[in-house]
């Protein structure tokens, strides 16, 4: 691999690992208003977290055509170490390390962030009187669980 090539390279891994580092913070941010019950922001996230998403795989076709012009196509970062010229080996494992990082660190994130969100909607669904098993229902005054569907017009409040 060329100087300049290893040069592009490592540039463009600097911009990719700035937007990978930037989502994270983005969903961690989202998953403290998660744990806020924080339904305004989330909702106003929406359209942030796509422009994340689409700015991602806008980074990724990029990377995939930079290797491909650089002679590295399916070649994964952790091979390319001993293609890299030898002065540049050490900025190339930095932007590698960043990136791992960045990675696990929205795994990480995104798996914590689904399983509050799973945990509330059980909350939620018995708060509300949803049965896993049988769908909607509701509480009697009596306390009794009451399925919905059978009601005048099929709905629960019929029942209640």
């Amino acid at each position: 691999m060329t100087v300049q090539t290893a040069e592009i390279i490592i540039r463009f891994l600097d911009q990719y690992n700035t937007h990978f580092e930037k989502l994270a913070s983005f969903l961690l941010e989202k998953q403290n208003h998660i744990l806020k019950d924080d339904l305004t922001w989330l909702e106003n996230a929406l359209v942030d977290e796509q422009s994340y998403i689409m700015k991602g795989n806008s980074l990724e076709d990029k990377r995939l055509a930079l290797f491909e012009r650089a002679g590295i196509k399916g070649v994964k970062l952790v091979d390319l170490t001993e293609q890299f010229p030898e002065d540049y080996i050490p900025a190339f494992k930095l932007q590698s390390q960043r990136l791992n990082n960045s990675i696990a660190k929205i795994k990480r994130i995104n798996e914590i962030s689904n399983d509050l969100v799973e945990r509330k909607i059980k909350v939620q669904s018995k708060l509300l009187g949803v049965n896993e098993l049988t769908g909607i229902g509701a509480y009697s005054g009596d306390a009794r669980f009451v399925k919905g569907g059978s009601g005048s017009g099929g709905d629960i409040i019929g029942n209640v």
